[in-house]
């Protein structure tokens, strides 16, 4: 009797601890939509104080995103440098806003990068790792570009980034919007997603066109979904902005 009573404590211990082993991906959370709000700055007429308001506002609702600009903005209303806290990734777009296909020479070329990137880190005391070329417009050159520009991640294209890993470039697949095609509603676009699944992480595009006002709203809609909202180091999986003293604090 002995035996068959240990025998059956023996039975329960391996069941429970089996159990135990089981049980736990069915404990934890389902994982949200990951978010990338991606802001591109391609004009200088709207950005007297609209990067102000915009760093008001993803400060205000505690949202990370990534804001790319080019150097001869960054000079002109250097406030799109400086005023985003921590939890907002800043990418270089060149320096100026022309497409970089446009330049025959590759010294020119990577010029046009570098001094793109360093103009941006001596405004905001920065060491950005992040790039988006301007119009999304590339060519076969673009990682030896990257490359010898000290740029770890690329976010140019709609359906995927590419990130610097072991000595080399790789790819990861995403699934973009242009707010600007969704002008009178967010709504087909969170509609869109919410079909999607979860598996691809999503990117809206937002330019200075769009009003602080709109953007407002989109972002307490967004909100409603509860979608997982990141910046591109996130993604990546490092750190892609480099901020040294005098940045807001993260939110």
């Amino acid at each position: 009797m002995k035996l068959v009573y240990l025998g059956g404590i023996s039975t329960s211990i391996v069941l429970i601890l089996g159990l135990i082993m089981v049980l736990p991906p069915f404990l934890q959370p389902e994982p949200k939509q990951q978010v990338l709000l991606s802001f591109s700055i391609s004009d200088s007429e709207n950005l007297s104080h609209w990067c102000d308001e915009l760093s008001s506002i993803l400060f205000k609702e505690k949202i990370k995103a990534a804001v790319f600009i080019s150097g001869e903005f960054a000079k002109e209303f250097p406030q799109c440098v400086t005023s985003f806290s921590n939890d907002i990734d800043i990418g270089s777009q060149a320096f100026h806003y022309s497409p970089i296909t446009k330049i025959s020479a590759y010294s020119l070329q990577l010029d046009e990068i570098q001094k793109g990137k360093k103009t941006i880190d001596e405004i905001g005391n920065l060491d950005t790792k992040l790039f988006k070329a301007p119009y999304g417009k590339t060519d076969d050159n673009i990682y030896s570009l990257l490359s010898h520009s000290d740029i770890q991640a690329d976010f140019s294209y709609k359906d995927q980034y590419n990130k610097f890993h072991e000595d080399q470039f790789i790819w990861f697949k995403i699934k973009s919007y242009d707010s600007s095609d969704y002008a009178n509603s967010i709504t087909p676009i969170i509609s869109n997603i919410e079909s999607q699944g979860k598996q691809i992480p999503i990117v809206i595009n937002f330019d200075e066109k769009i009003s602080i006002e709109e953007i407002d709203e989109i972002l307490i809609d967004l909100k409603s979904k509860n979608f997982e909202f990141v910046n591109a180091s996130d993604l990546v999986g490092y750190d892609l902005t480099k901020r040294n003293d005098g940045q807001r604090e993260s939110t």
